[in-house]
């Protein structure tokens, strides 16, 4: 008995055991597939796209205002968190799987290297996603990062200012210091009038919280202001400068204090997230290998049965 393949008359027997022969020889293909890996990246991106939907309703659908129990904002971004992850991990074992699989893979390194292949370019797609004007679509999870590093930094920046006026660099202050170009120099206390007494207090208010040999001299010239204006004696004056002065002091010190504060919150708050992103990306990779490396068991597995079914009787 005989059997046609193609055009040609072949023996069953010579036809099944050349079949055997060539599922017998050792499997050759490219040590990648980067149609594989493609497409395993797309369907990665779908599945995470289609995930953060259903995680999205399942938030949205427990918000309950008229009721009164509606969760936190704690509540929601913890879950939306626990949510992001449950969602990356499965998303990138499919893909795994699926450039494992579609590449042809019977060696279980190879098959776990397409998974990372497949996991590094979904990764850096994810990213730019987010950076782009479709990013809200595919961000659900990754949007926490985003609002995480403009607060820190917003926070950052909001403790420079404090720092900056703290040191007489104010804006206010700068216009202070212009308009005092514009006034006589020794102008009498006494004959002053209140905004120019005003605007001489400030100048000099300026060139005393430099220091330096200009200090002594600002101070002097702010006690004869003080007392021609407000018809004291000098000593009574030097006392309210003083009393006014350690109030500035202490005022500039929480101020200074409170900027360094913030400014460690955010920095702690920056590295926690650099932390919790690391270990969700690692995990991600983790599960990107593992899905690879399920495909290898899976394609020997296919194999074997083509083998079993191709022997003869």
């Amino acid at each position: 008995m005989s059997t046609i393949i193609g055009d040609s008359h072949i023996p069953m027997t010579s036809a099944v055991g050349s079949e055997s022969s060539l599922m017998e020889r050792p499997h050759i293909h490219r040590r990648i597939s980067w149609p594989a890996i493609f497409g395993a990246v797309i369907l990665v991106i779908a599945i995470q796209v289609l995930l953060s939907l259903l995680g999205a309703g399942i938030g949205l659908g427990t918000v309950n205002t008229n009721a009164g129990n509606t969760p936190g904002v704690a509540v929601l971004g913890i879950g939306a968190g626990v949510w992001w992850i449950i969602s990356s991990f499965i998303a990138l074992l499919v893909g795994g799987y699926v450039a494992g699989w579609l590449a042809g893979i019977e060696t279980r390194r190879d098959g776990a290297l397409h998974g990372l292949v497949a996991w590094g370019i979904a990764t850096l797609l994810s990213f730019w996603l987010l950076t782009s004007a479709i990013g809200g679509i595919v961000g659900g999870g990754f949007s926490m990062l985003r609002n995480v590093s403009s607060a820190t930094g917003k926070g950052i920046s909001e403790a420079v200012t404090p720092l900056a006026q703290g040191a007489g660099l104010s804006p206010d202050s700068l216009q202070q210091t212009t308009q005092a170009y514009l006034q006589p120099t020794d102008a009498d206390p006494t004959t002053m009038s209140r905004e120019d007494a005003q605007k001489a207090v400030a100048t000099n208010l300026a060139t005393y919280a430099k220091g330096g040999a200009d200090a002594g001299p600002a101070r002097e010239r702010i006690i004869d202001i003080m007392a021609a204006q407000m018809k004291i004696s000098r000593d009574e004056a030097s006392a309210r400068f003083e009393r006014a002065q350690a109030k500035f002091d202490e005022a500039r010190a929480r101020a200074v204090q409170a900027a360094k504060n913030a400014a460690d919150e955010s920095a702690s708050v920056a590295s926690k997230t650099s932390f919790a992103v690391f270990g969700v990306m690692l995990l991600g990779a983790v599960a990107a290998a593992l899905g690879g490396s399920m495909a290898n068991q899976g394609q020997m597995m296919f194999v074997r049965r083509r083998r079993t079914t191709a022997r003869p009787a």
